[in-house]
């Protein structure tokens, strides 16, 4: 009995190690090369496709693009002008530098990577630099890391992520993403054609206008405006005579007229009492 088990044993091992590798994710938003490659997307029927396909690219493994032993010697394992593929003969149609591979346009900063098996790991990704031309092979020296995301949680079967691009990166561009597990001795590699739409231009608010600070009027002499409609008479260079009060017309006052009799009689008084003192002397 222990050499029948055995032999069960020994061929079932025999039997895993010569099924196909299980495929175990790729970036779908946006989308990657293999992926727009793999049957069922509309865009599987683009003259690039079918020539990866066939070229040999296995598309139903769109997810399996993968090294084993990197552990983050990625610039050193994968060669310039075979990242899309990671130096793999039959992923070599994805490395054929054109601009015609089917660009997603990014519309939001979430990206989605799918895990057909998950794994623990941790994701690197890049961005093309200014000047990238999609007509020439990729190169590692075309690429900027903008962000390490290490050990994230699955989600409904995928990877999300909230991405910032670097500033300044607009059209046609390519992100590069990285998958080294933690739990196995993998790495993944993808590549993604997108365009980064423009910023959209910031419009200043047209200025209020403010009230002119008011100001004051210097003071200046001004002449008499008068009331009468009618001008006045031309001046005349006589001059005018003095105005002298006058009694004419006016009585005097009882109290004036009393006065002017007492003084009367005073006068009258002395008038005759110095006629009688002449008198007497006479007569003496």
């Amino acid at each position: 009995m222990p050499v029948f088990r055995l032999v069960g044993v020994l061929t079932l091992l025999v039997l895993v190690s010569g099924a196909p590798a299980h495929a175990h994710g790729a970036p779908t938003d946006p989308a990657s090369r293999a992926f727009l490659c793999s049957p069922g997307q509309p865009t599987a029927s683009s003259p690039l496709c079918r020539g990866a396909v066939a070229a040999g690219l296995p598309s139903e493994e769109w997810d399996n693009i993968r090294l084993a032993d990197v552990r983050g010697r990625d610039a050193a394992m994968v060669p310039d002008g075979k990242l899309c593929s990671a130096g793999l003969p039959r992923y070599a149609g994805l490395d054929v530098p054109s601009a015609a591979w089917p660009a997603t346009k990014l519309g939001s900063t979430a990206f989605t990577y799918r895990a057909t098996i998950p794994h623990r790991g941790s994701f690197r990704f890049y961005v093309t630099r200014d000047g990238y031309s999609p007509a020439r092979p990729l190169r590692w020296a075309d690429l900027e890391r903008f962000l390490t995301v290490p050990g994230p949680p699955l989600v409904n079967g995928s990877y999300e992520f909230r991405v910032r691009l670097p500033e300044n990166r607009t059209g046609r561009h390519l992100i590069y993403t990285v998958w080294q597990n933690t739990d196995t001795p993998d790495t993944y590699y993808s590549c993604t054609d997108v365009e980064i739409a423009a910023p959209a231009a910031q419009v200043a608010p047209a200025p209020v206008a403010q009230p002119a600070p008011a100001t004051s009027a210097p003071a200046t002499a001004r002449a008499p405006v008068s009331a009468s409609p009618t001008p006045s008479a031309p001046r005349s260079s006589i001059p005018s005579p003095v105005p002298v009060a006058s009694s004419a017309g006016h009585p005097p006052s009882s109290a004036t007229r009393l006065g002017l009799s007492a003084v009367v009689a005073a006068l009258g008084g002395l008038v005759v009492l110095g006629g009688t003192m002449l008198w007497r002397r006479r007569i003496l």
